[in-house]
């Protein structure tokens, strides 16, 4: 089953069980997923493929992520100053929870020590590969399975 299918179903599953959060989250993602931009359409692409949609995906994850880093943040900013953070820790259990419904459909994450491994591997292989190559090989070869800042990081190291 294509990964496209899946979230529609699970969309579906999600509505009929009354799950707001998981059902909304789920429609946003499909209609950015099969969205096809007009250069995709210039090029002859008119089918949303699973590279496409785990790019989303990732994407989705990423932000999330990001957005429980400011929740946090918001929260320590709200204690310290003697306030209420109820409502942010309200918004982080809802993000966490995005966070575990996208991560079940993203690939698996490279940790670090897998990731520097591909890269000492890379290196290897191609001692005068500068960071561009090897983010480049690394997106070729694991594309949406590692962090790019910590990618990053490693190839500059």
């Amino acid at each position: 089953m294509a990964l496209l299918d899946a979230l529609k179903a699970d969309q579906l599953a999600a509505r009929k069980a009354n799950d707001r959060l998981k059902a909304d989250l789920l429609t946003t993602l499909i209609g950015e997923a099969t969205q096809i931009t007009t250069e995709e359409f210039k090029r002859g692409v008119t089918e949303v493929t699973d590279e496409k949609v785990v790019a989303t995906v990732a994407k989705f994850l990423k932000n999330t992520k990001q957005t429980l880093e400011n929740l946090a943040a918001e929260h320590a900013r709200l204690v310290e100053a003697g306030g209420d953070a109820s409502k942010v820790d309200e918004r982080a259990k809802a993000a966490e929870t995005e966070l575990a419904i996208l991560s079940s459909y993203g690939p698996k994450q490279m940790t670090e020590a897998e990731l520097r491994a591909a890269i000492d591997d890379f290196k290897a292989k191609t001692p005068d590969a500068n960071v561009g190559a090897i983010m480049a090989h690394l997106k070729t070869n694991f594309g949406g399975q590692y962090d790019g800042k910590m990618a990053s990081a490693l190839a500059k190291g």
